[in-house]
């Protein structure tokens, strides 16, 4: 029975236990802290809806300075902004303050976002707002499921 566990048992748990690489908790905080980046630099300051709604899980729902969205909600209201501002705009974005938690697959952050939104009429508005996110891994890319935003008074 030994020689048997020795021959065919031993090998298969060695390779079992290296076919999964020890995580990197930097490099996870670093990859979920730029999806969400990204997101905001490539899609809402850009106000391309497609981008929007990539970055953006089937089940996403977000807490909009109080007001519920889903995916489908979200890139309808992200797409009226312009009308909701009385015009076009430019929107630049500053994420910072990150407090990131990996475990496996899902992460959870907290940040500070300041934006200056610029009207194609009228002065700039500096804005700012305590946020957080939940995502989750899918295939090679962190995408949002859940998302909190409330302005800072």
């Amino acid at each position: 029975m030994r020689k048997f566990i020795a021959i065919f048992v031993m090998p298969i748990l060695v390779a079992c236990s290296k076919a999964v690489p020890p995580a990197d908790p930097v490099a996870d905080r670093k990859a979920v802290e730029q999806a969400i980046t990204t997101w905001f630099d490539s899609a809402l300051a850009r106000l391309d809806t497609a981008a929007v709604r990539a970055g953006l899980a089937e089940d996403f729902a977000i807490l909009e300075d109080s007001v519920w969205y889903d995916r489908d909600g979200f890139v309808r209201f992200v797409a009226g902004l312009p009308a909701l501002m009385g015009g076009p705009f430019t929107l630049k974005y500053a994420l910072t303050d990150w407090k990131t938690t990996v475990e496996g697959p899902i992460a959870w952050t907290s940040l500070t976002n300041r934006a200056v939104l610029t009207p194609a009429k009228g002065a700039e508005v500096r804005l700012a707002w305590r946020e957080t996110a939940v995502v989750r891994k899918t295939g090679p890319r962190w995408l949002i499921v859940r998302y909190q935003s409330a302005p800072i008074r």
